[in-house]
């Protein structure tokens, strides 16, 4: 069963807090805690979203974690219209339209493993038990893409649920109910974070390159202005800029 097929039926309170979201990103992570949460994952789990894990003197911003009696579950969100091109090794991936318009952004597969990085020092866990799941938007096109690895899920959000009960169906449990509790319980006081600090996040990341961590500064180019990183050309990081 889909997600919008689970939403048959809500009361309306529900789709109306679904529709007053302030922007398509957050509305995109609100579905993704929807479909993991609701009974619609069998098994102990628990999920958290937002969590700003730290690495170094900064953060990494997880979108959404399941921590499930299977495994621990890294989900970036990626609310993208158009055709989705990319592989597993290139710096960038590009989101394009009919019109030929395309952009570039961070591969979400680097982005992810990032994330899993920064947990599982933070966990004291190895990387082997994490597992990346890279959630698209029903609105847009996977036209060449990554087949899924044994560690990193590519799939867009109509299929998430599919894939992810195929997955825990096959793998043994993990973790006790204490050992999700004590994991939930560390991991909590990153997700409350001040206004302040959530400030310095988003400034982080708009000021510097997610790969070398130098400056980005504004570029122009054929569909106009976007973000580039100034190591260019040794780095090739580009961001479009938010309107």
């Amino acid at each position: 069963m889909g997600l919008f097929e689970i939403l048959k039926g809500e009361q309306p309170g529900i789709i109306t807090s679904l529709l007053h979201y302030r922007n398509v990103g957050q509305y995109g992570e609100y579905l993704t805690e929807y479909a993991l949460t609701h009974d619609n994952i069998a098994g102990d789990l628990v999920v958290l979203k937002n969590v700003y894990v730290p690495t170094g003197s900064k953060t990494t911003e997880i979108d959404m974690l399941m921590i499930h009696e299977k495994g621990i579950f890294v989900i970036e969100s990626k609310n993208y219209s158009g055709w989705i091109f990319g592989d597993c090794n290139q710096l960038n991936w590009t989101q394009s339209f009919p019109n030929g318009e395309k952009h570039k952004f961070y591969n979400p597969i680097k982005q992810n493993r990032t994330h899993i990085k920064a947990l599982a020092e933070y966990l004291g866990k190895p990387v082997s038990e994490f597992m990346s799941y890279i959630v698209f938007s029903e609105r847009c096109t996977l036209k060449k893409i990554p087949p899924d690895t044994s560690d990193v899920i590519i799939v867009r959000r109509p299929h998430m649920l599919n894939r992810l009960r195929s997955q825990l169906n096959g793998m043994p449990v993990k973790y006790t109910h204490d050992e999700i509790v004590a994991m939930r319980d560390k991991l909590t006081n990153l997700t409350n974070k001040s206004t302040a600090e959530k400030k310095q996040h988003i400034e982080n990341i708009k000021t510097k390159c997610p790969f070398c961590g130098s400056d980005l500064v504004k570029r122009n180019g054929k569909y106009g202005a976007f973000w580039g990183c100034s190591a260019y050309p040794k780095c090739k990081f580009t961001r479009p800029i938010d309107k």
